[in-house]
């Protein structure tokens, strides 16, 4: 199951309460600091909708991720489970 962990701060915020907003989405913590979302299948986030200028967009899995990286462009965000 992909996960990202996000950074307790008001700044990344937003990619906590859409995912709370999300049936198939798991949000826990705040746990040393980080929110853990789970989902799944896949992950995945649009830049504008969050209300993220890009470079608070570009550092939102600085917390960590389990899973891969399918896309992570200027607008879009999407894990999946890692690929054996």
């Amino acid at each position: 199951m992909p996960a990202i962990f996000v950074l307790a701060v008001p700044e990344f915020m937003p990619l906590v309460d859409q995912a709370r907003q999300r049936s198939s989405y798991t949000v826990s913590g705040p746990k040393n600091g980080y929110y853990k979302i789970d989902a799944p299948g896949a992950i995945e986030f649009e830049r504008r909708s969050l209300g993220f200028k890009p470079a608070v967009w570009h550092g939102a899995l600085t917390g960590g991720l389990l899973g891969q990286i399918e896309c992570f462009d200027n607008d879009r965000m999407r894990l999946v489970d890692r690929v054996p």
